[in-house]
């Protein structure tokens, strides 16, 4: 009954605009007092406990390097690159922010950081030429999908820390690769399709086989990164935790003796952004935990899993109704509290059928980025409208055709697991 009230205090508090971390604090403060059971002096204990670990070093790092790489230059680059490759397509800019996406994915494994630093490069100008306002905000932070999923990733760090054991963090960043590559190559046959019908612009560039070697020589500052990281933690060089103070280490020489760009201001205000970003993730870590303890005090996850495999024997049914779950709570809430919150409790479920719990997790992180996009939160979405000046009800109407290819690749991911193992399989997992 007291789970009841839990999750009653969790929503009244959420629909009046209080903070995600917060209501899951005051979810667990109530149950706590009204159980008598248990002292409330094990309040701070919870929540210190969900934050002290060596493994979340890694996204403060992580959250570093991305800002750093884009502040530093490298940025420009890659969409140097990629509209060398396919910038002189109708609707080249379109093809151009997907492929940068893809390209900035293995530098930042943060949606949002790649959203905003994206949209501010090519949104006003992508308007300027001729490209809907609409458009411009959907395919920019429909690309930006691409960078929690294509290794290095923030969330899957996070599924890890929040799963448990039995998760390597090499394997589940391998597993992301031809998904992530998947959501890219729908995203630019989408923009394809869009573009011939609404006759968007054409450059007028021809194709230059040189102008793709000179641009590729700039990018591959930015294309090193995650290859060292990979390379790195499948080598056994260093952890997780310290491929991320590798990466924040290569982008600052980079930045520093390479492109002579980065300066103490630029660093200092990479810093703060990886401190704030942390600060946010590390709270709902905390009070998250707090709501863990109790539900598995409770058996909550066990009961689940036994009404799971009442309703169905099927894993691949369970999958289906997860991603679902998922998907509708995506609409209310963003994409690292989603996990935080149900990964305790689809986790038996998933054991219970059999399910590899990296294919879990990469399912899990694949869903949840949704989030993003769909109205009404659709954080990526308020981002890029904010810069291009477009109103949302315009941006909310163009979003919902990327949000089904994303889901169609997550689908297609969840129903043939050996397409993402194919990767892992060749470095021996």
């Amino acid at each position: 009954m007291l789970i009841v009230v839990l999750v009653a205090v969790f929503a009244v508090t959420m629909f009046l605009g209080v903070p995600i971390a917060f209501c899951l604090g005051l979810g667990g403060l109530a149950f706590i007092v009204l159980s008598g059971v248990v002292p409330i002096a094990v309040l701070p204990t919870l929540m210190f406990a969900g934050m002290d670990s060596f493994p979340l070093l890694a996204i403060p790092f992580f959250v570093i390097a991305g800002d750093v790489m884009q502040r530093c230059g490298v940025l420009p680059k890659l969409m140097e690159f990629a509209n060398s490759l396919v910038g002189h397509l109708r609707g080249g800019l379109g093809y151009v922010v997907v492929l940068t996406s893809m390209l900035f994915a293995g530098v930042t494994g943060v949606a949002l950081a790649e959203c905003a630093a994206i949209g501010a490069m090519v949104g006003p100008s992508m308007v300027r030429q001729g490209y809907p306002g609409g458009f411009t905000s959907a395919v920019i932070a429909g690309g930006a999908v691409m960078g929690p999923i294509i290794p290095p990733s923030v969330a899957m760090l996070v599924f890890a820390y929040v799963y448990g054991g039995g998760i390597s963090v090499g394997k589940l960043f391998l597993m992301g690769v031809v998904p992530g590559v998947l959501v890219g190559v729908s995203l630019m046959i989408l923009v394809g399709i869009i573009s011939w019908r609404r006759q968007f612009p054409v450059s007028g560039a021809r194709f230059s086989p040189r102008l793709v070697l000179r641009t590729l020589r700039g990018a591959l500052l930015g294309l090193a990164v995650p290859v060292i990281i990979i390379g790195g933690v499948l080598g056994g060089v260093f952890t997780p935790t310290e491929a991320g103070a590798i990466a924040v280490l290569y982008g600052v020489l980079v930045g520093v003796f390479v492109l002579r760009t980065l300066g103490p201001r630029e660093l200092l205000a990479s810093l703060m952004t990886g401190a704030k970003t942390s600060a946010i993730v590390y709270l709902l870590l905390g009070t998250s935990n707090v709501v863990s303890w109790i539900l598995v005090r409770n058996q909550v996850p066990q009961t689940v899993a036994r009404w799971s495999l009442d309703l169905t024997t099927s894993p691949y049914v369970f999958l289906l109704v997860t991603i679902a779950v998922l998907f509708l709570l995506g609409t209310a809430l963003e994409a690292i509290p989603i996990m935080i919150m149900l990964i305790p409790v689809l986790a038996p479920a998933a054991i219970a059928y059999k399910i590899d719990p990296h294919h879990l997790g990469l399912i899990v992180v694949m869903t949840v980025q949704t989030a993003l996009l769909t109205p009404p939160v659709a954080l990526s979405l308020y981002v890029v409208s904010s810069i291009v000046k477009c109103p949302m009800e315009e941006a909310n109407r163009e979003v919902w055709v990327f949000v089904a290819a994303v889901l169609g690749v997550t689908l297609l991911t969840a129903m043939w697991p050996a397409m993402s193992l194919a990767i892992p399989r060749l470095f021996g997992f």
